[in-house]
């Protein structure tokens, strides 16, 4: 058998004995924000640990989305955006809202008095 023979065999008995269970793929994600208040909110962001996802403004009664969130959504975030009143910051438990390494929406959406996340998986 000739060298490159050899090797290949071997590459595909190695591979034949490989588990993809321990692969994991990045969930895809969107990440949305819908106004449902009575003011224009400036510069939001939410925070997932050490990483932002931002949209800008996001009008009265406008909804904006970041398609493929590239980053890990943490058990916790925070909200931020500006009023014209002052900055406002909501911190999020997700533990109960989003399920860790699903693909779908999270959608955080901003009253005048709360906001409320959920979350739609999608396959």
């Amino acid at each position: 058998m000739k060298a490159n023979t050899i090797m290949l065999s071997l590459f595909c008995v190695l591979l034949l004995g490989c588990d993809t269970d321990g692969l994991t793929s990045m969930p895809k994600i969107e990440v949305e924000i819908i106004n449902h208040s009575t003011r224009e909110l400036e510069y939001a962001v939410a925070r997932f640990g050490k990483y932002d996802c931002k949209w800008g403004r996001v009008g009265k009664t406008f909804s904006a989305s970041y398609m493929f969130y590239p980053h890990p959504i943490t058990s916790d975030a925070e909200l931020h955006w500006d009023e014209p009143n002052g900055l406002r910051m909501e911190k999020i438990d997700l533990r109960k809202i989003y399920p860790p390494g699903k693909s779908g929406r999270l959608t955080f959406t901003v009253y005048d008095d709360r906001v409320e996340v959920t979350f739609r998986e999608q396959p």
